[in-house]
């Protein structure tokens, strides 16, 4: 029979269902894969495993007194660090908050809790989710799974590499300016951003609160839809969260016959790494094989949008530091030299620079919501270049060029932050080093039906979504474009 640690949360949930495995046993697989490959892959902060086991049995009794939660019963799920869980340190990956224990559970956490998930542990994030690499200076980082020399992404590293190494099947992230969406393309995993509001985030830490959005990594695109519907719902205590739920389709079809999918050169104003730019040649081929029509539409420029959501994203993060949490810039010291160099960027932003940027941000959410009238979701890539490199973390070469990562990342990513709306990511092929390469799937607000739909019948058409390869594994993948197979460089 096939590891149980293999197996997406859906296939979890089949063998549960036909007594052929348990939740203890599921939980037992995980945990013996966590303790085998983690200490290379840095992915956890928190294994809570006493009481995951308790969950687990609990999870069992109940499926055998015919009880069933529906499709995160018993499922494995981990818990980004930027989340309380309860009795675990909650120090959002920083040394400013080194010993704090979480007294209760987030909002997200009881839900899902309430559908039947077990909560394995706490994923690591970039420190205090403002970064996209998810490093540290005395805490370390988190490697890629499928080249150990490079970094994840982030913020949400750690959710995406536990996912991508069979650690967990589903987990919780957070995508304030790509969170979600970074690390799920450069470990090759699934993901959904859902729309603004849809979610609580009440017993989270804040980054900058009109984007933070939690959302979903996992090894299929219906996994995560199953974890963000778990978690949706109104919250009175998070003044961001709207009184809107979402149910998955169980329905979806590999069809998109009828369906517009529009494609955007204002989205992709600087020119990719020509391996990223076969992969997303060969997704939109794929979508019009599917029956799909891809048509191009008229919107902002994407370096437009990313110098309207910096000093917005600035302002808010340096706010909560200050204001709300009251650790900046009194233990300044204490903050990794990234996170404590935003601040004092921050710190500067004046209220000018944050109403000018607002008014900015109104007319790209116009622009987005016309466009959305005429066609179903947008397609567009994820970053324009492979995950940097660990020694050199913050920069990386694109088309010869040394560039500012997050330059050549964030400009794909924050305008589904500025618009909030939902998105969905798949891992659409490998670049020329082996590397994945997700592509991003936007739909109307409200409309992750849409988003999930969409994704869904990508994801069948494509590659199945496979556990990274061990370090002394060769992958010998066959790197191809739209027509057929090119040659590896």
């Amino acid at each position: 029979m096939t590891e149980l640690w293999r197996l997406s949360a859906a296939g979890l949930s089949i063998q549960f269902s036909t007594g052929r495995a348990s939740p203890t046993e599921a939980l037992d697989s995980v945990l013996g894969r966590i303790s085998h490959i983690d200490e290379s892959i840095g992915a956890f902060a928190n294994v809570l495993e006493e009481p995951a086991r308790a969950e687990a049995r609990a999870r069992t009794d109940e499926l055998t007194q015919g009880m069933w939660r529906g499709p995160l019963h018993g499922i494995p799920v981990a818990v980004k660090e930027l989340f309380d869980v309860e009795g675990a340190p909650v120090e959002y990956g920083s040394d400013t908050l080194a010993g704090r224990v979480a007294d209760e559970d987030a909002e997200l956490v009881r839900r899902l809790r309430r559908a039947g998930a077990v909560i394995v542990g706490t994923t690591r994030s970039h420190e205090f989710g403002w970064g996209i690499t998810t490093q540290h200076k005395t805490r370390g980082g988190t490697r890629n799974p499928w080249d150990r020399d490079r970094v994840p992404g982030g913020s949400s590293g750690g959710s995406g590499a536990a996912i991508a190494t069979g650690m967990v099947p589903v987990a919780v992230g957070s995508d304030t300016g790509g969170s979600i969406r970074i690390p799920a393309c450069f470990c090759g995993v699934a993901g959904l951003k859902p729309t603004f509001g849809l979610i609580s985030r009440t017993g989270g830490a804040a980054l900058a609160p009109s984007f933070d959005t939690p959302g979903a990594l996992a090894r299929s695109i219906e996994d995560a839809a199953d974890l963000v519907s778990a978690m949706s719902g109104t919250d009175p205590s998070d003044p961001g969260c709207a009184n809107r739920s979402f149910r998955v389709d169980t329905q979806l079809s590999a069809s998109l016959a009828g369906v517009r999918i529009g494609t955007s050169p204002g989205l992709v104003d600087i020119a990719l790494d020509a391996g990223v730019a076969l992969v997303l040649e060969r997704a939109m081929s794929m979508l019009d094989e599917l029956g799909a029509e891809v048509v191009e539409i008229d919107l902002p420029g994407a370096s437009a949008m990313l110098e309207a959501f910096v000093p917005m994203q600035m302002a808010e993060a340096h706010d909560f530091h200050h204001r709300t949490m009251g650790l900046y810039p009194d233990r300044a010291d204490d903050y990794g030299d990234d996170v404590r160099s935003h601040l004092d960027a921050a710190a500067v932003v004046s209220l000018g620079d944050y109403l000018s940027a607002q008014d900015d941000r109104r007319r790209i959410i116009a622009s987005f919501d016309r466009q959305l009238q005429g066609i179903d979701a947008i397609i567009s890539p994820i970053s324009a270049v492979g995950p940097s490199r660990i020694d050199n973390s913050d920069e990386v070469v694109l088309n010869g060029e040394i560039r500012p990562f997050r330059d050549v990342v964030m400009r794909f990513t924050v305008p589904q932050n500025l618009t909030g709306l939902p998105t969905s990511i798949v891992r659409a092929g490998f670049d020329a080093d082996g590397m994945p390469v997700g592509v991003q799937l936007t739909a109307g607000r409200w409309r992750e039906d849409t988003a999930v739909a969409v994704a869904a019948a990508l994801q069948l058409a494509l590659e199945p979504i496979d556990i990274a390869p061990e370090p002394t594994q060769p992958t010998n993948r066959e790197i191809t474009d739209a027509s057929g197979p090119i040659e590896r460089r």
